[in-house]
């Protein structure tokens, strides 16, 4: 993972500190405080809350969060904003450096942990639980009732009259129906 960015004093946390007292923090961050979000395509709206909980884990301070809001997105059918419901947890230990074998289930970050940027924390753990394509529900998308709609408007052109002799292949017919099955 990168490493954060320069963030507000108040987001920056003693992390060993935290750990050895037990501390709980929690904060709301807003589209204009994730700068990575707003580049994944996050729009103005989006607003998550974050809760922290510290502990040590053999020594190292360890991180059990959880994040809960609405990152609104672009569906990737209508090409209209879709607010994604967050609610994700996630565990992590920070580490110096770069490691794959950290026991216990957590994640290891590599971050300062006497400078942690919990807005930065927060933002990956939230670029983490995005969905890859971001979409309305089938009922509630623009473009799936367009494209109803201009499935039936193909629909009564396939079916126009053949002149005598000639046979129309129409191999993907069916295929609407054998999806709505699904």
């Amino acid at each position: 993972m990168p490493r954060p960015p320069a963030a507000p004093v108040d987001n920056i946390v003693d992390a060993d500190v935290c750990a050895r007292a037990g501390s709980t923090i929690a904060r709301r961050f807003s589209a204009a405080e994730l700068p990575r979000l707003r580049e994944a395509g996050g729009h103005d709206g989006s607003a998550i809350e974050a809760h922290f909980q510290f502990s040590l884990f053999e020594g190292r301070p360890a991180v059990t969060g959880e994040l809960h809001g609405d990152a609104v997105l672009t569906c990737q059918r209508c090409m209209q904003p879709v607010a994604i419901e967050l609610d994700d947890t996630f565990q992590v230990l920070l580490v110096a450096e770069e490691r794959s074998d950290e026991p216990g289930g957590y994640e290891p970050v590599v971050a300062n942990a006497s400078r942690l940027d919990l807005g930065w924390l927060a933002e990956e753990q939230v670029l983490l639980a995005l969905p890859l394509v971001p979409m309305h529900e089938p009922g509630d998308c623009d473009a799936v009732e367009a494209s109803d709609e201009d499935a039936s408007t193909v629909e009564s052109e396939d079916e126009a009259p053949l002149s005598a002799g000639e046979t129309k292949q129409q191999p993907f017919r069916n295929l609407r129906d054998l999806l709505r099955k699904q």
